[in-house]
């Protein structure tokens, strides 16, 4: 046997990021704040940058001060397994905590909640009032007259008078102590009398804790109609600049002559993100026109995919900048995730689709208008948005109702 050498020459193909790519897509996540933050450090770092940064990020934010005691959620976490023994229900428990607003009140309808859990509404009821024995007084209330009614049972209940106040409550906000007399059906005398220890109770509960400070969104885009439809622009208020400093160059090879080749690097890279945020608001302005102009209720389909593929990028860059940026609109500053959705059926065929935004505001119109004697089932429900070019079935319906918290038929009918 003879040994002998050979030398193989074989071809693969591979991707390899470059230092360049990898910062453009690394800018691809940062919002204009963030943008001008990270700028801010690598111009003082590289003599070759020249920084300019608008007004509205001048200067870092300064760190915001949390009130000082727990949190609401905290304080109902720590009493929990004391209010609900059994851990059977801890799930249903916990589930009404997080549907908690900040001022402590749970949503009127439960309904939705028992629905998602799989649970009978009457153990979520049993639940809720283990719930409300927690002090302070009046959390977990359903309205501002059950937060009052908890308050009055510790002290033994309302009186009678104080009672049918509580029952006609609203009537005081829409029309004042006359109003609320002629609903309850008591003297303004009454009234003056229940209103008198009602003002000795506390209405926000939750007031006391402490409360997460509230973060302000900054926009990257501006959505503003133009001649030819709606139109996106880079925010100029929030956009940093960056430029190469005019100096001589240096020699090659030097340590600075890397430095500027770095720097333009970064400008480079800077700018790449820029023209991909505008490509992105571009197809935003044009697909989703009729939000901005009348709002979620004319929204269309609109994929990050779908998205990507009509400018040119790769989907998980869109969803970089989709998850980072945000938008001026007539309706706020809005995140740049709010124009996008899924439609309420899968793609294929002749099948209508429409965006689940639009689904559930034309759903909420077709149930406010429904007879309050012969409340529509989701099956007819259904075949009525299905004629108006809204593909959902029954069971979408059902799922579209559950998440904006409409109550089913049987709840909606009058007793």
């Amino acid at each position: 046997m003879k040994l002998h050498q050979q030398v193989t020459i074989r071809q693969t193909l591979g991707l390899r990021l470059s230092l360049d790519l990898k910062r453009a897509i690394g800018l691809l996540e940062l919002s204009n704040l963030e943008l001008a933050q990270s700028l801010r450090a690598a111009a003082a770092e590289n003599p070759w940058l020249r920084l300019r940064s608008p007004r509205g990020v001048a200067a870092p934010p300064e760190a915001p001060v949390a009130a000082e005691g727990p949190s609401l959620i905290a304080h109902v976490l720590e009493r929990l397994p004391h209010l609900v023994a059994r851990k059977t229900d801890r799930a249903l428990a916990l589930a009404l905590t997080e549907a908690l607003d900040p001022t402590g009140f749970l949503p009127a309808d439960l309904t939705p909640i028992a629905s998602r859990l799989g649970a009978r509404e009457a153990d979520l009821a049993r639940v809720l009032v283990a719930l409300q024995r927690i002090e302070p007084r009046g959390l977990f209330a359903r309205s501002l007259a059950e937060c009052l009614a908890l308050q009055l049972a510790e002290e033994g209940g309302p009186d009678p008078v104080t009672a049918r106040a509580l029952d006609a409550l609203p009537a005081l906000a829409e029309g004042g102590p006359a109003a609320l007399a002629r609903r309850a059906g008591l003297t303004e005398a009454e009234v003056a009398s229940a209103l008198a220890r009602l003002r000795d109770l506390d209405p926000r509960p939750a007031a006391r804790f402490a409360r997460a400070p509230a973060q302000t969104r900054i926009a990257d885009l501006v959505f503003a109609p133009g001649a030819a439809g709606w139109e996106a622009q880079l925010n100029p208020e929030t956009l940093p600049e960056l430029s190469l400093a005019p100096l001589a160059p240096p020699p090659r090879g030097s340590a600075l002559a890397k430095e500027r080749q770095a720097a333009r690097g970064l400008i480079g890279a800077l700018e790449r993100r820029n023209r991909a945020l505008l490509a992105l608001g571009a197809v935003i302005a044009r697909e989703q026109a009729g939000f901005l102009e009348t709002g979620a209720a004319a929204q269309r389909v609109l994929t990050r995919r779908a998205a990507a593929a009509a400018i040119g990028m790769h989907e998980s860059s869109v969803s970089r900048l989709v998850a980072s940026a945000s938008a001026a609109t007539p309706r706020g500053t809005l995140p740049l995730s709010a124009f996008f959705c899924r439609p309420t059926t899968r793609p294929g065929g002749d099948a209508p689709q429409s965006a689940p935004p639009a689904a559930t505001a034309r759903l909420r119109a077709l149930i406010a208008a429904e007879p309050p004697e012969r409340p529509l089932s989701d099956a007819a429900l259904a075949e009525t948005l299905t004629a108006e070019g809204i593909a959902v079935t029954q069971r979408g319906v059902a799922r579209l109702r559950a998440r904006a918290g409409i109550p089913n038929r049987t709840a909606r009918r009058p007793r």
